[in-house]
């Protein structure tokens, strides 16, 4: 008899089970996935920000693990924070989980364009793609259409550091965009030769974990083997988190050394 072997769960698989209850999301997520010029615009995403810039991926990968990294913070944040959408009463909070995970998705697609002002290609890219995806999800009301597109748009153009979100569900996008911090996530650039503060400091950064806050409503620990991991911290995260004025308060920062040698810092230090 032959041996079966239970099949490895994809990073696809994990991102798309943390929605499952959620129908508006499971079709808006396929479709995204399915979709030819999403999927080509994440590869060409990719191809400028690594082989012509040598940054760090800004591709399909990027895009599933901000969508995880979202819908994370969606679930813990919503405990105890209600939703723009569902505050102004003109959505739910199935439709705010369809914000962020979409916010997430197509955040970086302008990078098929350039790195500078990234965030306003990415709008402009993603509002066809948005009216289709959202004719599927919502067939029958526009108006609803509108409200969810008008959020998700936000939520892409404010991911960028400089432009404090006016939202919850775009300081959740732009949180979780800066949590996509390891070093998986430079070591193309790092061997391809890009070595500066930047990929340095990323490759310090083992992992990052989210879960229930003690103090806060959400902890997020950032493991790293060395101190030059603070850089990446405290320049994008941590002003990520500050520009979420509605989210700051709920959320704690720590810095968590994995080593022993050459240690500057203590075990754990708090950032926020």
């Amino acid at each position: 008899m032959a041996k079966t072997h239970k099949s490895k769960s994809t990073l696809k698989d994990r991102v798309r089970r943390m929605f499952k209850n959620n129908e508006l999301c499971t079709l808006a997520f396929d479709a995204l996935e399915e979709d030819i010029e999403v999927q080509t615009l994440l590869e060409d995403s990719n191809r400028m920000a690594i082989d012509r810039l040598g940054y760090s991926d800004h591709g399909h990968i990027h895009s599933l693990i901000v969508t995880m990294n979202g819908m994370r913070l969606f679930r813990i944040l919503t405990d105890v924070v209600s939703p723009t959408i569902v505050q102004e009463e003109t959505g739910t909070i199935e439709d705010a989980q369809l914000i962020v995970l979409l916010g997430c998705y197509l955040h970086d697609v302008g990078m098929s364009v350039h790195r500078e002002g990234h965030h306003e290609f990415s709008v402009s890219i993603a509002l066809p793609i948005l009216n289709r995806i959202l004719a599927k999800v919502y067939p029958k009301d526009l108006h609803k259409q509108v409200h969810v597109r008008g959020h998700v748009l936000h939520a892409i153009q404010a991911h960028d550091k400089v432009i404090s979100p006016s939202t919850i569900e775009a300081g959740i996008v732009g949180i979780a965009d800066a949590l996509d911090m390891t070093k998986g996530r430079a070591r193309i650039p790092f061997e391809a030769g890009s070595v500066n503060i930047h990929s340095a400091s990323a490759m310090a950064i083992e992992r990052v974990t989210i879960h229930r806050g003690k103090d806060r409503t959400v902890r997020i620990e950032v493991s790293m083997s060395n101190a030059s991991g603070i850089f990446q911290i405290q320049e994008l995260l941590e002003k990520k988190i500050e520009s979420a004025e509605q989210l700051t308060g709920h959320i704690e920062l720590y810095a968590v050394m994995t080593g022993s040698e050459d240690r500057i810092l203590s075990e754990q230090l708090r950032i926020l």
